[in-house]
């Protein structure tokens, strides 16, 4: 578990709005994805607020998730 602290992406507020925009996401639903409400996915957008640890985390998950479907499409 250690060395996932170490790999841990920063999410900096442009790159969760890139992921939210990679997955064809209105704030609204991506908050209802993650979890938060639809305010907090904007003041993480405009920098406002950093996420925590927890939702780095699952941030990483769905970024390797997506990841995970591209290259099985790809190879299909």
């Amino acid at each position: 578990m250690f060395t996932y602290y170490k790999s841990m992406k920063a999410w900096t507020p442009e790159e969760i709005k890139g992921f939210r925009e990679s997955k064809g996401l209105y704030q609204k639903d991506f908050a209802a994805l993650i979890g938060v409400t639809r305010e907090y996915v904007v003041y993480l957008e405009r920098g406002d607020r950093t996420p925590s640890e927890t939702l780095k985390k699952l941030l990483d998950c769905l970024e390797a998730q997506q990841t995970k479907k591209k290259t099985k499409r790809k190879g299909a």
